[in-house]
């Protein structure tokens, strides 16, 4: 009998919710709060993102958690008892410690049930970037590939993924020391609008500058259109600026790179807005193994 496999991921990976039922992904919360109210909120006491960014835009400092143990127990205990293996593919380990705390509780459910497997895959990235290796293994799952054939696949494309993204504002990613205090201040005073990434090694670095974020949408498309090639999926990102990202999306729409498929939409979740704040938007995709960095 074939053994079935569960694809998982934090929540961090901003697969919207839609794609996460449709393809039986199950999603690990994560934890954030504000600082004038004491409320923790994730998981089943949630807000809206329009919400929870209305707020940070009114002034409200927010600070995010990580994942707790004692419920990434329970959501994939009962996996691993009805006989399925798990792949877990999670935020970069550079950026939180959910990696660790997932990888310490698989550890432990590994020692329960010895003839079950669980790997857990540091993605090295964030957000949809996350999110799409993601819905390609679940989509591998889908096809009937084999559970090693699934992490080796997800393995090969971590180097090719890219998320770059532009913030409207440095300061939530300095208060969350994911950008030194000085790059933050300098982009604040000059009113520039960096081009982030993530490296290789998992952290946000700027590369690229420009005036505004209309002018990063351009810089974000031309890159795209150069790097990108032969896969189906494309990704836009943005938090809680719904309008400039119908505008990317339409952008790209007009300009479809050869092989694109689809291009899914993914709002950004309060974990992750907690640091980068309001009106980010940004593209995801797989770029060509020869495309470089």
């Amino acid at each position: 009998m074939e053994t079935k496999i569960t694809i998982a991921a934090d929540v961090n990976g901003d697969i919207p919710g839609g794609l996460a039922d449709e393809y039986g992904i199950v999603i690990l919360p994560q934890y954030y709060r504000f600082d004038r109210d004491e409320t923790v909120y994730g998981d089943e006491q949630n807000l809206s993102s329009a919400e929870f960014f209305a707020r940070m835009s009114g002034g409200e400092r927010a600070y995010s958690m990580g994942c707790n143990p004692q419920r990434v127990r329970e959501l994939l205990e009962p996996r691993l008892a009805a006989g399925e293996d798990i792949i877990c593919l999670m935020f970069s380990s550079a950026l939180s410690g959910s990696y660790n705390t997932v990888s310490m509780v698989a550890r432990q459910l590994c020692g329960e049930y010895p003839e079950r497997r669980i790997e857990v895959i540091d993605t090295l990235n964030a957000s949809f970037a996350q999110g799409l290796l993601t819905y390609r293994a679940a989509k591998l799952r889908l096809e009937g590939r084999s559970f090693d054939e699934i992490v080796q696949a997800v393995e090969r494309e971590i180097p090719l993924v890219n998320l770059w993204f532009a913030v409207n504002d440095l300061k939530y990613l300095a208060w969350g020391g994911r950008l030194g205090g000085v790059s933050a201040c300098i982009g604040t005073v000059l009113d520039i609008k960096p081009v982030l990434t993530v490296n290789e090694a998992g952290q946000i670095v700027a590369r690229n500058k420009v005036r505004t974020l209309k002018k990063a949408v351009a810089f974000m498309t031309d890159l795209l259109r150069e790097k990108q090639s032969g896969y189906p999926e494309l990704g836009i990102v943005h938090s809680g600026c719904q309008v400039l990202a119908g505008q990317l999306r339409e952008r790209l729409l007009e300009e479809m790179p050869e092989g694109v498929e689809e291009i899914i939409v993914s709002e950004i979740n309060p974990t992750i807005g907690a640091h980068i704040g309001p009106d980010a938007v940004g593209v995801v995709f797989l770029q060509r193994p020869d495309a470089g960095s």
